[in-house]
């Protein structure tokens, strides 16, 4: 029967409904193709994004560069009069400022689903210095790594590359994200995030993957079929502020997350961000980051889109069970 889950987190609700599906092996669907080759790759080294790479951000397997068409920018005179105007004293409006870079991967021969361990490190941690670097330099309240996988999931270009958002505003699932757990260690006078992983490892139905620092677990109000998130297990509440044992640790349990996701649904359109604690804010004892992957393998239909409240057709609990095969089950 369908079933009423509320996210711990944010409160929101979503309906489980897997009657609504057949099975999960139903969401194993052909890989699509992209819409630009190798041949007029922007993003190769011979292209004109690593011209104009950003110095100080490179490693030996990636290198960072400004999106050609930013959503946000970093210089607000350059903004059109129109941005700034507020119509009739009702309308409101401001620059969108901040920043917006992307970080590519050189090897173009391999993909999300294929990262090796040392290309996560060098990925993350270019992530986390440019982070750190819009929080100091510009007028930037979060920077939000991101990645599209597969044009379904907003990729258009094959070359494997992820994206810096910098913005000077909060966005609004991560205003819930903050509200909420706020509110929920004033109540509880516990962070929800951890209590959240306390529940996971003592249900253990929904671990994908562990190891001593993080924990992989199908979300219980998921929002999308196979929907995974990845928490620290040791309280921190910024992404950009990890230490190098940190990034080493999530680098090597994203490999094994990933395979799971090309074995089991063959390389399936997805999106991954990792949120954390806003500039403007202080450490806080609430607020716990973590990464969320988010496969798009089914589209919001008019209750979606109308009411805000998602219908899942996959269970968490099945999704685990289906990306876990052939694999082990955690202890």
């Amino acid at each position: 029967m369908p079933q009423l889950r509320q996210n711990p987190i944010t409160g929101d609700w979503v309906v489980i409904a897997p009657e609504r599906a057949k099975r999960p092996s139903d969401f194993v669907v052909p890989k699509q193709e992209i819409l630009a080759s190798h041949s007029d790759c922007p993003f190769c080294l011979s292209g004109p994004a690593y011209q104009e790479r950003v110095a100080g951000y490179e490693t030996e397997r990636v290198y960072l560069t400004p999106n050609k068409y930013p959503a946000f920018i970093a210089n607000p005179t350059e903004v059109s009069d129109r941005s700034i105007t507020i119509k009739n004293n009702f309308y409101r409006a401001r620059p969108a400022t901040g920043g917006h870079d992307i970080v590519v991967i050189k090897d173009t021969n391999v993909s999300i689903m294929s990262f090796p361990k040392e290309t996560w490190v060098a990925l993350l941690t270019i992530s986390q210095s440019r982070s750190l670097d819009f929080r100091h330099h510009r007028d930037v309240e979060i920077t939000m790594p991101i990645y599209n996988h597969r044009p379904a999931a907003g990729a258009s270009i094959d070359h494997p590359h992820a994206q810096l958002f910098a913005t000077n505003t909060v966005p609004n699932q991560l205003t819930r994200e903050v509200h909420s757990s706020f509110s929920y260690f004033e109540r509880e006078r516990r962070c929800v995030f951890c209590d959240l992983i306390h529940h996971e490892q003592e249900f253990r139905s929904r671990i994908i993957v562990e190891n001593d620092t993080f924990v992989a677990f199908t979300f219980y109000a998921a929002r999308f079929p196979f929907e995974v998130w990845i928490l620290p297990k040791v309280h921190h509440d910024r992404f950009e502020t990890a230490d190098s044992k940190v990034i080493n640790d999530l680098s090597s349990l994203l490999p094994t997350i990933f395979e799971r996701y090309d074995q089991t649904l063959n390389d399936p359109p997805l999106n991954f961000w990792i949120h954390s604690l806003p500039n403007s804010l202080d450490q806080a004892e609430y607020f716990h980051w973590h990464l969320e992957i988010a496969p798009r393998l089914t589209n919001y239909g008019g209750f979606e889109l109308g009411s805000g409240v998602i219908i899942d057709i996959v269970s968490p609990e099945h999704a685990a069970e289906f990306l876990l095969v052939p694999m082990m089950k955690p202890a």
